[in-house]
């Protein structure tokens, strides 16, 4: 086990919960697939949605089950495909990503980081182990069962702090991003038209009297 090892178990596992979150509430991936392509609203939308979960819960637990380039290399193109809709949602404006079914917060850069980083570790497990890795999980921490605890204890810690900055940090620096921006955009914070003595000159909103 290497320490690519380690962080492809990470990245699997917050794979497996983004898969099982869309699985039990589509919705929110379901309007996101719909606004980004021919997917029609409703039920069709919602069963594709929980067909992408299935989808990425499988890879996920057969890539930590049984490992392999393969399922490696499934990872890593499933992080990059989020990767281009997370861009192409923020492109359109989309409240949400669909990321984590009903705690999917709005699609950011947090997300796009996040994402390219975790194809980054699949592409480079999966070429560090030159046709025979990443390693499942059971032959990882096989051996010492002391570290196997630490090791395994230290992934899962890993991975729920992955969704958590994929979750409530990004909703947090996406809402800190809309209030700058509303405030760069607000006209009282620029100026305001004034009459004075029959004519108009510009003053600056809260600027005290001489």
């Amino acid at each position: 086990m290497s320490v690519l090892d380690a962080l492809f178990w990470v990245v699997c596992l917050v794979l497996v919960v983004a898969g099982a979150s869309k699985v039990a509430a589509p919705d929110a991936v379901a309007s996101t697939l719909s606004a980004l392509g021919p997917q029609r609203r409703g039920v069709g939308a919602r069963s594709i949605g929980r067909l992408v979960g299935v989808a990425e819960v499988v890879v996920a637990v057969s890539a930590l089950s049984i490992g392999g380039p393969v399922l490696g290399s499934l990872v890593g193109i499933a992080y990059a495909a989020f990767a281009v809709v997370v861009v192409l949602a923020r492109r359109r404006g989309l409240p949400s990503c669909g990321c984590f079914g009903a705690s999917s917060a709005p699609p950011s850069l947090v997300h796009v980081v996040v994402d390219v980083t975790s194809a980054a570790v699949a592409g480079a497990a999966v070429i560090a182990g030159r046709g025979h890795a990443p390693v499942p999980v059971a032959d990882g921490l096989a051996g010492s069962v002391a570290t196997g605890v630490v090791v395994a204890s230290l992934v899962l810690v890993a991975a729920v702090g992955v969704v958590v900055v994929d979750t409530l940090v990004a909703e947090v620096v996406e809402a800190t991003s809309r209030l700058r921006h509303q405030s760069d955009h607000d006209p009282t914070h620029q100026g305001a038209v004034a009459p004075v003595g029959g004519g108009v000159r510009a003053v600056e909103m809260g600027a005290e009297g001489a």
